[in-house]
């Protein structure tokens, strides 16, 4: 069978009656799916697999990529696994008035911790209101590499009760009280990859960017703790894509410029690039998987009130300084103060072009969504070895239902009761009457 592609470009809903609309029509039940029977289809035309073991449909905001395939693996060692705990002496240190774990560039300190929680439900609206694009037959064991605070394990084990979900980071700031009895967090740097062989039904990996030196290992390591017939999937945003198109409407002397070129080159020198060059299907195929499907999203900069745009909006000013302030002063020698001056006149700008609703026009953010799968004719793993596999591929769609995800209404509602607990760095005015000027909300950050 050829290599083929289809493509239908959309993007993300326009306007709040549509999303809610949207949210209110999704269910809370399990994904109920029949198997396709064998001979649905000729044999130049037919998956290995059943139909319960595909991804579901595209939501309406993305642009679905087939990717057809053979396998072949690469050689890699892998440790067994052991499970962690929390411990009190993580490697947490204060620079330029951040927090930070170990030598990872991003932030985990409260102001983040808020960010990520609103990115979460950026995502949710993305993927209308689902938390993940596989459809699982009654997994048994999930994995959530870089899981953060924990809200993407939190919900996967709500719906899934009989499922052991383990969320993993470098950071101890996920939440622990009230979640369901079948979620689990452990400390773990998965560049020192440390899990179990062919025991995986799924594993997530969320906005990722930056965070591996070597995704080919990573790849591999993922390959080989997924059971046959387990699916990997990753979604990030394509930061370095998304700000060339900002670059065509901000003015010629704005810093974001420098700061964009500069960050690049630090990620470099790191050795952690970014973007979403690692999330090629061609890498995956290189490791085995089969069933190779990515999807592009659109976020559009529409700021409206208590809009789904406006909660990417203040994830994204927010990002500004966690993305730079780590890497720009350590690696490219800018002035710390200088940096977050940059990066608030950055933020101000990019405020200021999203509420106007003519330079607005054509700007937008872009996120990826990758996911592929373990052959279920998949030879048992073995530490320190590699196979070759092969396999057909062929992408088949069907609908799911939808999980609930809260309105945007509720979401700025829910987090009134965080108002206080922190400001963003960026400035010291409240969203309400702001000096972006971007009105009505309770976050009491500079928007």
């Amino acid at each position: 069978m050829s290599e083929s592609a289809l493509t239908a470009m959309t993007s993300l809903v326009d306007t709040d009656e549509e999303l809610d609309k949207a949210c209110a029509s999704q269910h809370t039940s399990g994904h109920d799916v029949v198997p396709q029977e064998e001979d649905d289809f000729p044999d130049d035309a037919v998956s290995i697999y059943a139909k319960s073991h595909y991804p579901r449909a595209p939501s309406p905001h993305g642009t679905a990529l087939v990717y057809i395939n053979d396998t072949k693996r690469a050689g890699s060692d892998i440790a067994a696994s052991t499970r962690s705990l929390w411990v009190p002496d993580l490697d947490y240190r204060e620079i330029h008035g951040r927090r930070y774990c170990g030598d990872y560039y991003m932030p985990n300190d409260e102001i983040e911790q808020l960010r990520l929680s609103l990115q979460h439900q950026v995502f949710l609206h993305l993927l209308s209101g689902e938390v993940s694009c596989v459809s699982l037959d009654d997994p048994k064991f999930i994995l959530d590499v870089g899981t953060g605070t924990g809200e993407w394990p939190i919900r996967m084990a709500e719906l899934y009760p009989d499922c052991e979900v383990v969320g993993t980071d470098i950071s101890a700031i996920a939440e622990t009280q009230s979640v369901p009895m079948n979620v689990f967090f452990e400390v773990e740097d998965a560049e020192e990859w440390d899990r179990p062989l062919d025991h995986y039904d799924l594993i997530h990996f969320r906005c990722m960017e930056g965070s591996f030196r070597d995704w080919r290992f990573i790849y591999d390591s993922v390959f080989d703790s997924l059971k046959p017939g387990g699916w990997v999937e990753m979604i990030d945003f394509d930061s370095i894509e998304s700000v060339k198109i900002w670059f065509t409407a901000f003015s010629e002397g704005s810093p974001i410029f420098d700061m964009a070129q500069d960050l690049e080159v630090a990620a470099e020198k790191v050795g952690r690039k970014r973007g979403i060059t690692h999330m090629d299907p061609q890498l995956l195929k290189e490791s085995g998987f089969t069933d190779i499907r990515e999807v592009e999203h659109a976020i559009p900069m529409k700021v409206g009130e208590k809009s789904a745009g406006k909660l990417w909006l203040i994830s994204c000013l927010d990002a500004l300084e966690a993305n730079c302030l780590r890497l720009l002063t350590q690696q490219m020698d800018w002035d710390p103060e200088k940096c977050k001056i940059a990066c608030e006149q950055a933020a101000r700008e990019l405020a200021n072009l999203a509420k106007d609703p003519e330079k607005a026009k054509g700007l937008l953010v872009k996120a990826k969504t990758l996911i592929a799968r373990k052959p279920l004719d998949a030879r048992p793993s073995m530490h320190g070895t590699r196979r070759a596999t092969r396999s057909s591929s062929i992408e088949v769609l069907h609908d799911s239902p939808h999980t609930n995800t809260p309105s945007t209404s509720e979401v700025f509602d829910a987090f009134a009761a965080a108002d206080g607990r922190a400001k963003s760095p960026l400035a010291q005015d409240g969203l309400q009457g702001g000096v972006y000027g971007l009105q009505g909300g309770p976050f009491r950050r500079a928007y």
